[in-house]
């Protein structure tokens, strides 16, 4: 029996749904669950039906076997080993495609919001990867570090629940709008609750804890040292780092070196001192990124 015929019709169909609307995030969920359940239920049945085979085996004395029933039983396992990985190298193919569209599909919405703020795409694409880079520098592996890419986009969801006037307002805001604005991280992780999925799960800890500070003078919650998740702690460096080399609107860029400087001076009160030193570790890499991606965009 092939195993074609243990996969059932449910995938064709969400597939050709996410066709017709490639930005409907939770539609793209459902593509990732049910692939990830075939692979389950597949590798369920190959086990099964070597558990059949050794068992028939255990059954019947093994010299009593001809060898044109061992050779049956053993080609019969064979095959479907066989088709059984042509599917999955199918499936993973079929996986990394929707992983780089769920990642273009969650860069579109944490774009939105940042084109309130007046920040560009090309921000998300460099915060998000030098998130990753620092990550694995920090020694996380990279189910990790990819993960921390995809979720660092929506660490300012939020600020699609903050008014255009305060947002984008020129001059200082008054306590009552700092107030406001200070709510965006609760904002976006309330956006992003509720999920299962794991690159949503992070999402909502990095929008909630990205403005928390190491020495506990951040926001929302005042949150120090470790009880910051990791993914903010790294996420609040990669997002300061990007700020200070990019043009504002209030403002132009500093120069790498000042960068930097601040960087190393926000050690232990801002960040974390560890995420500090992975940073320094790839500071040369980070630039190279940045450099790469602004040439592109």
């Amino acid at each position: 029996m092939s195993v074609n015929h243990f996969i059932g019709n449910e995938m064709d169909s969400l597939v050709k749904k996410l066709a017709a609307t490639p930005t409907d995030i939770n539609l793209v969920w459902d593509v990732v669950k049910v692939m990830e359940t075939e692979k389950e239920d597949l590798q369920a049945q190959l086990f099964c039906y070597a558990q059949d085979i050794q068992k028939l085996l255990a059954e019947r004395d093994i010299a009593a076997l001809n060898e044109n029933e061992k050779n049956a039983a053993y080609k019969q396992l064979e095959r479907f080993n066989h088709d059984f990985m042509i599917l999955m190298a199918q499936k993973e193919k079929s996986y990394q495609a929707l992983e780089s569209s769920h990642l273009d599909t969650i860069r579109r919405l944490a774009t939105a919001a940042e084109f309130k703020d007046d920040d560009t795409g090309a921000h998300i694409l460099r915060m998000s990867r030098f998130s990753s880079i620092i990550a694995r520098a920090y020694g996380q592996d990279e189910k990790y570090c990819n993960l921390l890419e995809q979720a660092s986009p929506m660490h300012d969801i939020g600020k699609i629940g903050i008014p255009d006037d305060v947002l984008k307002k020129p001059g200082k805001l008054t306590e009552a709008e700092w107030v406001l604005m200070r709510k965006h991280p609760e904002y976006g992780a309330n956006i992003l609750s509720g999920s299962d999925v794991p690159v949503l799960q992070m999402a909502e800890e990095v929008a909630l804890a990205h403005h928390e500070k190491f020495d506990g003078s951040g926001y929302p919650s005042n949150l120090q040292g470790e009880q910051i998740p990791l993914s903010a702690r790294i996420v609040a460096l990669a997002d300061f780092f990007d700020a200070l080399t990019m043009d504002r609107c209030y403002r132009p860029a500093f120069s790498d070196e000042k960068a930097l400087t601040m960087v190393k001076e926000n050690s232990g009160t801002h960040f974390d001192p560890k995420v500090v030193q992975a940073f320094f570790s790839v500071s040369n890499d980070i630039i190279n990124e940045r450099d790469r991606i602004n040439k592109e965009n």
